[in-house]
């Protein structure tokens, strides 16, 4: 089984058109059974990048069953700032252009692929007292939570299980920020999922790493941005996601000389 992971495409000021051409040509030049998008398609949540991004998820759409979420750059939070609002249409221009279901369920034979909106904009889910975490933090709630675990443990035995939230769940190395609102309680409640692997974006830095909690254990798959924001000046990358009966493991490749390949970070998980 194996699965591409890329994320924040940022199209707008950002976007790198050969990023992007070179994610899809690895796409296109390996045997994927499904690819994630884990969000952040636009930059300013305008119909002309989400025309953009359309065009981009259509070419993925050709090549896999792809998975995808909004990210907190696709979310027009003032629609409902605070709450006080229409929150109906934050999402309203990423359902038009991109896909209707926010949360969507994929499964496709031997692999179950969940996502979780994180994308909260300014409401309470998400809002913290700190100014620099508006419009910016993710939040989910325990409804979200019990949902996803049930969609996951539905799974048919043996399956692959992914769990796709753009906002990164594990505090970044290079930005020490956690993507989550209440960040430790949301580890709990993931790793208490049956969930083998869960892909993230959002902080703009790779990461491969196995997850250990009181409550169980994950593989975190957090794919760097596609576009020219990454952190420190590095080298845009993706994650590639690789399955077999007993262990799965997770390896960044990296983009250099107009592609990506290979990189030496990685991480694996033997599988339950």
């Amino acid at each position: 089984m194996r699965v591409l992971h890329v994320s924040d495409i940022h199209c707008g000021h950002p976007f790198v058109a050969e990023h992007v051409a070179a994610a899809l040509e690895v796409a296109s030049a390996s045997a994927f059974d499904a690819i994630v998008i884990s969000g952040d398609f636009s930059q300013r949540a305008r119909v002309h990048e989400f025309e953009r991004a359309r065009a981009i998820l259509d070419r993925f759409r050709a090549i896999a069953p792809t998975l995808e979420v909004p990210g907190n750059h696709d979310t027009a939070w003032w629609h409902a700032p605070f709450g006080w609002g229409d929150a109906s249409r934050l999402h309203e221009r990423y359902q038009q252009y991109l896909n209707p279901v926010l949360e969507p369920v994929v499964r496709v034979p031997g692999l179950t692929m969940v996502g979780l909106n994180s994308a909260a904009g300014m409401l309470p889910a998400a809002v913290t007292w700190y100014p620099r975490d508006w419009r910016v933090k993710g939040g989910l709630t325990d409804a979200q939570f019990a949902w996803a675990t049930r969609e996951l443990a539905a799974s048919p035995v043996g399956d692959l299980r992914l769990l796709v939230v753009h906002h990164n769940v594990v505090r970044g190395r290079l930005s020490h920020r956690w993507g989550l609102k209440r960040p430790e309680a949301a580890l709990d409640r993931i790793a208490g999922m049956s969930v083998d692997v869960v892909c993230t974006g959002h902080d703009h830095e790779e990461r491969t790493e196995v997850v250990q909690r009181s409550t169980g254990r994950f593989l975190a798959s957090a794919a760097n941005t596609l576009s020219s924001r990454s952190r420190k000046r590095r080298p845009s990358s993706l994650n590639v996601i690789e399955a077999t009966g007993t262990q799965v493991t997770v390896r960044a490749w990296t983009y250099q000389d107009g592609a990506f390949g290979p990189g030496p970070m990685s991480a694996t998980l033997a599988r339950r």
